[in-house]
């Protein structure tokens, strides 16, 4: 893969994460994940075990276990679109996911050197998400994606150079916002 662009600035002045240190942020926020998901999937299972009916080899919902199955599945969905906004939108914003702050890396943006925005963050969630549920394919492509930092001079996966994105060292700068100043107390 031929990079089109060089860093320059203050871009180029940023150390990059180093692959072991980047793949521990994903471990970190894959467990977040994964006990995230432990209740849905408990809760569905628990609903379809307890439906099944052996005498007839069939399932036999009963109101409860429809209660319950449903409860399972609107909270499966609601732990995706949490994970979209915390590992997607949110790192985007703040250039941070929990893992990350944690290892003391930050999401950049490779022109700029600030946080990318919520588009390009969910953008670079979504899209390996998707291109690993290609049937066949997929999962390879998304292996290679995930080593490509390994060999890669400036230590980006592929999706960091479609999204225009580096991953590297040192926590985002805290901008405070107390909003608009306030006018001067009568009372005082």
């Amino acid at each position: 893969m031929h990079d089109d662009y060089e860093l320059a600035g203050p871009v180029a002045e940023l150390e990059a994460a180093t692959w072991r240190r980047r793949a521990a942020a994903v471990l970190i926020d894959g467990l977040l994940f994964i006990g995230a998901l432990v209740v849905p999937v408990v809760l569905v299972l628990v609903a379809v075990i307890s439906a099944w009916d052996e005498a007839t080899d069939d399932f036999t919902f009963t109101g409860g276990e429809i209660g319950l199955l449903t409860v399972g599945i609107l909270t499966g969905i609601g732990v995706f679109v949490w994970a979209g906004w915390l590992f997607g939108y949110r790192q985007g914003v703040t250039g941070t996911t929990p893992g990350k702050r944690r290892l003391g890396i930050r999401l950049v943006s490779a022109d700029t050197g600030e946080a990318p925005g919520g588009a390009r963050g969910v953008g670079r969630w979504l899209v390996p998400g998707l291109v690993g549920g290609i049937q066949g394919i997929g999962n390879a492509i998304q292996l290679i994606d995930y080593l490509w930092p390994v060999w890669d001079s400036k230590n980006q996966r592929l999706i960091d150079k479609v999204f225009r994105t580096r991953v590297v060292v040192g926590s985002p700068a805290i901008v405070v916002d107390d909003g608009p100043e306030l006018p001067a107390s009568p009372i005082s």
